[in-house]
């Protein structure tokens, strides 16, 4: 093998192939040590990986949870929609049975047979208050008589008596 290399893309292939290039004082390394230097900032980035894997679950959960909602409140109004349909199709229905039996009914029976004499009974009820209106109307006619001659025959009687 040659000292000409192909350029590799892969960062561990990069620095394997950089062992075997002979040193050069332009060339600084900038290779990741292999222990992390700082553990803490190690530790809190496996916790953020970890919270970040978490959180994405989580994420799906809610996404999945709002779809599963979403559907069931769909699901609802359709129902809703359906109900007042049948409730509005089955009052249609009773409606149309009571009509139904209410005209089976006049046709089986007919007109009333006291109809005639409850029509005779209310045109006499009738003729008799007009009688009796007339009546009350005569009564005060005489009364009202009556009261203007008690009231001259008293008057005459004072006239008279003042004269003797």
């Amino acid at each position: 093998m040659g000292t000409e290399r192909k350029t590799v893309p892969n960062a561990l292939w990069t620095y394997l192939l950089q062992k075997d290039l002979p040193a050069s004082s332009d060339f600084v390394a900038t290779i990741p040590a292999m222990a992390p230097v700082d553990r803490t900032n190690t530790s809190m980035r496996m916790l953020i990986h970890d919270m970040q894997a978490t959180l994405e679950k989580f994420s799906a959960r809610v996404d999945t949870l709002l779809i599963n909602v979403k559907d069931a409140k769909t699901e609802v109004i359709n129902c809703n929609r359906i109900s007042e349909s049948e409730r509005e199709r089955v009052l249609d229905e009773i409606s149309n049975s009571s009509k139904k039996a209410q005209t089976e009914l006049k046709a089986c029976i007919g007109a009333p047979s006291q109809a005639s004499s409850l029509e005779l009974i209310q045109k006499s009820q009738y003729s008799a208050e007009n009688s009796i209106h007339a009546l009350d109307k005569r009564i005060d006619a005489i009364q009202t008589v009556l009261h203007v001659f008690t009231t001259r025959s008293a008057l005459s009687l004072v006239h008279s008596a003042n004269r003797l």
